[in-house]
């Protein structure tokens, strides 16, 4: 029995109604519950029918009640005009009301509803694609409780759908916020989480290639008083030394908080209020090369303290505006206190930096059902953020290519403050055999940078040409190749040969402002041509200014079908065009090396009588700096991506669903840098084609790119003790940028080796996971996430042909080309696993990001037990106490995060930098 709003609003709306159960039958328990939509809109006027009896239909503000229910397991069938219907098997007596999801009619689902509040509305759209995942009830409990650990997982997930994961688009309740950095709500508020949902679906910009969609939903207030506290502590004995550290450090975490729902008024109004505070004790290890004027290299290796003091907070409020209109109102903020971020791999810890950042959200959200056919949803987000920075010293910094990175950070103190307006309107339509979301999305940003980088000057010995020095260290008249810890040793006692390779710095004023504006339109249907054939036709429009483009028309098309009546097969396909974006920040790199109010200069080879002090050395004396400026191609199109899609799942029996995915991709229109006024003879000081002594890095769309990904994924959750999914991604995405418009090519103009797959992008991506009831009420989880055959790019560590990119490869040396020694320092090469290379001389370059990195395996685990306080199952604040074990990297594996790419130092090929080792944790939650 279905009620319209229609039947409502003429006067029929029903009180609480009751099942033609005797209340005066015993040994029965009343069942309860509200009905919403899954933004938390209520449905009045639902029918909620009992196993075969008669119907009830929920209040005005979606409330319903069976009076008298027998113990034992019973179905409860939900049903409202333009809704899914829903099943729920639910075992009475229990302790909860019911919170029941509808989400618009596409498919019928069924669930199974328990205390950990699986979400009926947590369903994937017909014509998703294999790597999409809802994450919810137990699943969702078996994930990291730490906010930062979350997002790895969730970002690990999400490079399921190709692409690194750190470049995962990440909303809360529909608002996908600034560009400044990621936070997500605490996990306790989360209701439930959709990783990769119907990537081309028009409602979303970013392609599968792009990193992956990640969209978090928080829970609804509760119609009676229940909260939590919580703690979890972390000591040093607990954990293991990171892979590089020589000793043992004192890492720990201290996590606490507490959380509070219930009602405001008696009826259509509650809250969600949640506060935690951390300390976290980690350290960097630094595993750099030190060396002295005499040419002694020293290891150095320290454990650099990196704590963080970090808040997080959430206050939510649902408030029933009348039968048909709810609004929903939050706040949300995050301030964490960092010092010596930057330290750690070759980087010194005087080359590191204490660092403030906060995010403050302010979100308003208005549903309206405008008839059992309609709804409206209204967003508008208020974000301020920003990161401030102060650097440990303020002194030049010096890199010696492949060894070691010491003095002032080159950021300098930095301040970098956002005020993000996000206005985000849509309406769905429920016809009867199509649904139909039209809407926009709009952003303002303004932005306050002070941008200080390089202003305290950067000293940078990368080796190069040199002259061959006698038994007294003159020069002679021969030449010879020398590596950046040579050089420096030169430089160390003022031989011949020991200028610095380069010395930059940034004059005039560091204060930047802009504003960005983001505007997109969209239109998608998803139309059930048949019972098992559905289609989904999508369009989506977007424009920008700064950079201004505005060609970006989407179509977007997805095809699903199951050929069985029992829909065990499910087989789909999928086509569409996607653009690019250009983010506040990157404009904001282009306008602070504008030429004018900051300039950037580069002294080549700058002299510095007597012994190299880097604090005191005047680089401009009697020198002929070059100038750095950044330019935007005029007319600069937006990127765009062609992407298809295939793929099937099937059901074979007891639960299991396997699903495979193949997608193809073409790129093009990509942003890149070149420098079009490069010296024409190599040489910094030499001809260029359009003034002297300048270069003039534009933003071109010169880039091609292309890819595919092939996706195999096995899952269970209907098994009775264990449930699981365990999946596989190889992903090849090869172009000539890298996917940041700031790279350049080697040598401008030119192609050679550019095509390469992007540096960090693992090849192959392993994923799983498992959540295990064990004897005892004992409950394990574990989450898995392997990544092998990362690349990183391989470089001479100097400026071969002077246009200012220090991103040269060496050459195939010729075949009897001498090995390079102590006493072979002038056309050789070095024996690598990547060929005999040469850092000068004549023949072809290596290709970009040719070097191979080792696999990573992350293993998260958790061990719980929940006791139950109060056995009383008709308690209307039943207590319980869990208690849990949790470990990330349980493995102890050394996942190496950094290796040497500079061809000739002390460090190539070597990895030196990694995540951290195990951690473990143990926690109390007390919930009431």
């Amino acid at each position: 029995m279905n009620q319209s709003l229609f039947a409502l609003a003429a006067g029929v709306a029903p009180a609480l109604a009751f099942s033609t159960t005797a209340p005066a039958q015993t040994g029965c328990t009343p069942v309860a519950g509200v009905v919403h939509d899954a933004t938390s809109a209520i449905i009045p006027g639902a029918s909620v029918r009992l196993d075969s009896n008669d119907a009830v239909l929920g209040d005005a503000y979606g409330r319903f009640r069976i009076a008298c229910v027998p113990a034992g397991r019973h179905m409860l069938h939900i049903t409202f005009d333009g809704f899914s219907s829903v099943d729920l098997p639910v075992s009475v007596p229990r302790a909860a009301d019911l919170a029941v999801r509808m989400v618009p009619a596409v498919v019928t689902t069924s669930v199974d509803v328990s205390d950990n509040d699986d979400d009926p509305a947590a369903e994937n759209s017909p014509v998703s694609t294999g790597p999409t995942q809802t994450i919810k009830g137990q699943q969702l409990q078996s994930l990291a409780d730490d906010p930062d650990d979350l997002l790895r997982e969730l970002q690990q997930m999400a490079a399921a759908g190709g692409g690194s994961p750190s470049s995962a688009t990440v909303s809360v309740d529909g608002f996908q916020g600034g560009d400044n950095h990621v936070t997500l709500p605490p996990k306790s508020s989360i209701a439930y989480i959709k990783v990769n949902p119907d990537l081309f679906s028009s409602e979303y910009r970013n392609p599968p290639f792009g990193g992956g969609q990640i969209e978090v939903y928080t829970k609804p207030g509760q119609s009676a008083y229940h909260g939590a506290v919580f703690t979890t502590n972390s000591s040093a004995w607990m954990n293991a030394r990171d892979p590089f550290s020589v000793t043992r450090a004192a890492i720990g975490k201290q996590r606490y908080g507490f959380e509070l729902t219930g009602p405001i008024r008696s009826k259509g109004s509650d809250f969600i209020l949640n506060l935690e505070h951390r300390s976290i004790d980690n350290f960097a290890t630094v595993n750099a090369v030190g060396v002295n004027a005499a040419g002694v290299q020293t290891a150095i290796l320290q454990n650099v303290p990196a704590p963080q003091r970090l808040w997080v907070g959430m206050a939510k409020v649902d408030w029933q505006l009348g039968s048909k209109n709810t609004l929903i109102a939050s706040f949300d903020a995050w301030h964490n206190h960092r010092e010596n971020v930057g330290a750690g791999g070759s980087t010194l810890a005087e080359g590191a930096y204490d660092g403030e950042l906060y995010d403050h959200n302010v979100h308003l959200t208005d549903v309206t059902t405008l008839s059992a056919k309609a709804m409206h949803e209204a967003r508008l987000g208020i974000e301020i953020d920003g990161r401030d920075q102060v650097p440990n010293s303020f002194k030049p910094q010096l890199q010696v290519a492949g060894a070691f990175t010491s003095g002032g950070n080159s950021d300098g103190a930095l301040r970098d403050h956002e005020v993000d307006a996000e206005f985000d309107d849509d309406v769905i339509f429920n016809f009867s055999k199509h649904l139909l979301k039209v809407g926009f999305q709009s952003e303002f940003l303004r932005e306050r940078f002070r941008y200080t980088n390089k202003f305290n000057g950067s000293w940078i010995f990368g080796g190069g040409t040199a002259p061959v020095l006698d038994a007294n260290h003159n020069a002679t008249a021969g030449s010879e190749t020398i590596t950046g810890v040579e050089q420096y040793v030169r430089a160390l006692n003022g031989w011949a040969g020991g200028a610095p390779t380069q010395y930059s710095n940034v004059s005039g004023t560091p204060t930047l402002n802009m504003t960005q504006y983001r505007f997109a339109f969209f239109v998608q249907d998803d139309w059930k041509v048949l019972p098992r054939l559905h289609v989904a036709l999508g369009l989506r429009y977007y424009t920008q200014n700064k950079p201004m483009v505005h060609n970006n028309i989407n179509p977007r098309l997805g095809i699903s079908w199951a050929p069985d009546k029992k829909s065990t097969w499910t087989l789909h396909a999928h086509a569409g065009l996607f653009s690019g974006r250009f983010t506040a920040h990157s404009f904001a790199q282009l306008l602070g090396m504008d030429g004018t109010d900051r300039v950037t200069s580069l002294i080549y080879s700058p002299m510095c009588p007597g012994s190299f002090d880097p604090d005191t050395c005047n680089a401009f004396l009697g020198a002929t700096p070059l100038q750095s400026i950044r330019t935007i191609q005029p007319h600069l199109p937006n990127l765009f991506y062609g992407i298809e899609n295939i793929g099937f799942s099937h059901t074979i029996g007891k639960g299991w669903t396997i699903s495979a995915d193949y997608h193809l991709a073409q790129f093009w229109h990509y942003t890149r840098t070149e420098n079009i006024n490069a010296p024409t003879n190599g040489d910094p000081l030499g001809p260029r084609p359009l003034q002297p002594n300048v270069n003039i890095l534009q933003w071109q769309p010169t880039a091609r790119g292309y890819g595919n990904v092939v996706f195999m994924g096995l899952s269970n959750q209907s098994l009775k003790r264990v449930q699981l999914t365990i999946g596989s991604t190889r992903q090849a995405i090869i172009d000539e940028n890298n996917d940041d418009p700031f790279t350049a090519p080697q040598t401008t103009g030119s192609n050679a080796g550019e095509f390469a797959r992007r540096a960090g992008n693992a090849l192959w991506n392993v994923f799983g996971n498992a959540t295990a009831k064990l004897p005892w009420a004992l409950q394990l989880s574990g989450n898995l996430n392997a990544q092998g055959d990362r690349l990183f790019n391989i470089t001479t560590g100097f400026d071969n042909n002077g246009d200012g990119n220090f991103n040269d490869r060496p050459r195939l040396a010729a075949t009897g080309t001498p090995i390079c020694s102590a006493s072979v320092t002038s056309n050789c090469g070095y024996r690598t696993p990547y060929g005999f290379l040469a850092t000068a001389g004549a023949g072809p370059t290596l290709g970009r990001n040719a070097g191979h990195m080792p696999w990573t395996f992350n293993l998260d685990t958790n061990l719980q037990r929940t006791f139950k306080l109060r056995h009383d199952a008709k308690a209307e604040h039943p207590q319980s106490l869990t208690a849990n074990v949790r470990s990330s990297n349980v493995l102890n594996h050394r996942n190496v995060s950094s290796v040497g790419s500079v061809v000739g130092s002390p460090l190539f090929n070597q990895p030196y930098q990694a995540d951290n080792g195990r951690r473990v944790e143990g926690g109390l939650r007390y919930s009431f």
